[in-house]
């Protein structure tokens, strides 16, 4: 074991060795490239990367860094190569544990490191750059982290089994949570709040969303979760909460939605459409307190609902209709959703739940079961809620 004391600089290392670093302040910035070492930092370890690039490089199969806190990162924030806290290029099966970085301008970055394990850490951005990024990289496990601040709190792109569970990510430039072209995915446990556009799974496959929270998201074209061109994506038991759109869905087929629940939000489900058409199976969940439960601004989707709960169901065993015309209208004229808590519209609505149209009755839940509605009445602010969501999906049709 090698101890270090500040100024020191970092030494020639040996395959397996394991660095411990006493407190104070170390100039970096360091590279190791020898595998398996294992960099050990007592409380008040600090590493100053010298405002010169990425603090800390990783390059090389089983590193591991437990408790080191970074600072003074370099500026660049080229989106896939920013200047970050620290980097793992080529190091499979690393793993970076309780990190502390803030104010920089990317957190951790993973390139072609199957395995990386990223867990605990804590870290705060200027909104320049990702914050925990991974990128071509499968089998990575990012566990237990606090990520504010960054243009994505949560990146990854082109990964396979990635593992992004019990996350916290708040106040991000755009999104929370982030995945593209990402297969068999699970993403479990996290909570995403106050980000600057909501979270985001695009063009991936076999996606598993469970247990998460995704909260007050609220502005034009904002929700809690999109999914755009997903295939064969599973929802269950997440919180969809006041947001402006709960969940959005573009262009995403066979999505199963099972178990989740819809409170307080402007419009708690929408489907949009771009190129392609959307196919989902929504079973047992719950939409309580939304302005509107389902909104469907596209003519292909095929959308079955079965046994759902709905505030607004009656308490009779019979089908209902948790969508309109007039919610189909006001996404075309946004302008119209001003009205949608007016007694004329509640009583067109009503009506049409009584005697629905033919391409409505295909949204009909038969085996709806009613439940209590929250506690206390819809605010006059959803009306801004749904407002802002419907401007979105005017938006999504341009």
């Amino acid at each position: 074991m090698l101890v270090l004391y500040p100024p020191s600089p970092l030494p020639p290392l040996t395959p397996g060795e394991t660095v411990v670093l006493e407190a104070g302040v170390y100039r970096g910035p360091w590279v190791i490239s020898t595998p398996g070492v294992r960099l050990v930092a007592r409380p008040g370890a600090v590493l100053d990367g010298g405002g010169r690039g990425t603090a800390l490089t990783l390059r090389a199969p089983g590193i591991v860094v437990e408790g080191l806190e970074v600072r003074n990162v370099g500026p660049g924030d080229d989106f896939y190569e920013p200047d970050a806290a620290v980097a793992l290029y080529q190091c499979e099966g690393c793993a970076v544990r309780g990190l502390r970085a803030y104010g920089v301008t990317g957190g951790i970055r993973i390139e072609k490191s199957n395995r990386a394990v990223v867990e605990n850490c804590d870290l705060a951005g200027t909104q320049a750059a990702p914050g925990l990024q991974t990128y071509r990289s499968d089998d990575v496990v990012l566990q237990g982290n606090r990520i504010q601040g960054f243009l994505d709190n949560l990146y990854v792109e082109y990964g396979e089994r990635v593992v992004v569970e019990g996350n916290r990510v708040t106040g991000a430039g755009r999104y929370g949570l982030h995945l593209m072209f990402t297969y068999q995915a699970h993403i479990r446990g996290n909570h995403s709040q106050r980000n600057r556009v909501g979270s985001a799974l695009m063009h991936g496959a076999e996606n598993r969303v469970k247990q998460n929270t995704f909260a007050e998201e609220v502005g034009p074209l904002r929700y809690g979760l999109l999914l755009q061109e997903e295939w064969k994506t599973e929802l269950k038991d997440n919180r969809f909460l006041k947001s402006t759109i709960g969940l959005l869905s573009l262009d995403s087929r066979d999505t199963q939605l099972y178990s989740n629940r819809f409170e307080a939000n402007g419009t708690a489900l929408f489907f949009a459409r771009d190129t392609d058409q959307n196919s989902l199976v929504a079973q047992a969940n719950t939409f309580v307190g939304n302005l509107q439960d389902v909104a469907v601004d596209d003519p292909k989707a095929k959308v079955s609902l079965r046994g759902n709960a709905f505030d607004r169901a009656a308490p009779l065993p019979v089908a209902h209709l948790p969508s309109s015309s007039f919610s189909l209208l006001s996404t075309r004229q946004p302008d119209l959703s001003l009205l949608a808590l007016s007694p004329g519209v509640m009583l067109w609505e009503a009506a049409e739940a009584k005697v629905p149209g033919l391409r409505l009755l295909a949204l009909a839940d038969l085996e709806a079961r009613p439940v209590s509605p929250p506690p206390t009445p819809i605010a006059p602010g959803l009306l801004g809620l749904a407002f802002l969501s419907l401007l979105g999906g005017l938006w999504l049709r341009w």
